[in-house]
């Protein structure tokens, strides 16, 4: 591999030799976790791919996966990393087996001997998000985590740092009125025979767009004192993006809200004090149709 040659087209945008320094833990690599480990292990950032155990390419994920027919059957962190390695042969990528979740000590351990400079969060339920937030905030290490909305109509992209909120905060926020729509965020993408799965319907261009907000963010926190690849304000925490117009919901099409979430009073991750959304972000988050 001529690497000169190869990073030719976006040397002018940073230095690759910055990125190649870099590390992140992938959690998840369903249809969204693999456009973001695609696209970040490409630019040469070392690469620890985690899916629980067994976790195979089925022919229903193919629609909407990065991988395809010839990964059918196999697993799905050891058939990414061979697509990874097949744009950049030079990126060290790991492969684990471990349910986040049921494994925590497990995982926290993992991150603790890795000590990656990001973490990012591409499950598909809740218990997960808490699980990776708990070793997150423990270690001190920044996570980007995303998550698309019923229908593909839209989705978020979180930030946490540590001294910030955390996850438990932003996901107090977003729960915190009983009226609004509950996100199904415990779906179990794999399992085609839960009445639950039409729920989880999206486009791969619903995925792929939010997908794409959260590699450019994760990149962004990579590069950090390099280059600004964003310019949105630092302490914008979490980003809903609206695929398509829904009235009452979201009233315009492929357009962004960026709210900024300060600390629960009552996480019992973070226990950082004292949280307050302004009355706008308050107003459309309990709108959000998730």
């Amino acid at each position: 591999m001529n690497e000169a040659e190869y990073f030719k087209r976006v040397n002018q945008i940073f230095r690759p030799e910055s990125l190649q320094k870099k590390t992140a833990v992938v959690v998840g690599t369903g249809s969204g976790g693999a456009r973001v480990a695609s696209d970040l292990g490409r630019l040469g950032v070392g690469l620890t791919l985690l899916d629980r155990p067994g976790e195979l390419l089925e022919e229903h994920n193919i629609v909407r996966h990065m991988l395809g027919y010839d990964s059918l059957g196999k697993p799905k962190t050891a058939e990414l990393a061979r697509h990874i390695h097949n744009y950049n042969p030079n990126t060290p990528v790991e492969c684990v087996d471990l349910d986040v979740t049921t494994s925590q000590p497990d995982f926290h351990r993992l991150v603790e001997s890795v000590r990656p400079d990001l973490i990012l969060a591409c499950t598909d339920n809740q218990p997960s998000k808490h699980a990776i937030n708990q070793a997150a905030v423990h270690l001190g290490i920044p996570v980007v985590g995303a998550g698309v909305y019923d229908g593909g109509i839209a989705g978020e992209v979180y930030i946490t740092r540590p001294g910030a909120a955390c996850y438990g905060c932003i996901a107090a926020e977003l729960q915190l009125k009983d009226t609004a729509p509950k996100k199904h965020l415990n779906i179990d993408y794999n399992n085609i025979d839960l009445d639950e799965i039409r729920s989880t319907a999206a486009l791969n261009g619903d995925i792929s767009q939010i997908a794409l907000i959260h590699t450019r963010v994760a990149l962004n926190i990579l590069l950090a004192g390099e280059v600004d690849l964003l310019g949105l304000p630092p302490e914008v925490n979490l980003i809903v993006f609206a695929n398509r117009r829904v009235p009452g919901h979201f009233e315009r099409p492929l357009h962004g809200e960026f709210f900024h979430i300060k600390s629960h009073p009552d996480c019992l991750a973070c226990g950082s004090p004292i949280h307050n959304m302004n009355a706008e972000a308050e107003s459309i988050l309990a709108s959000l149709p998730v």
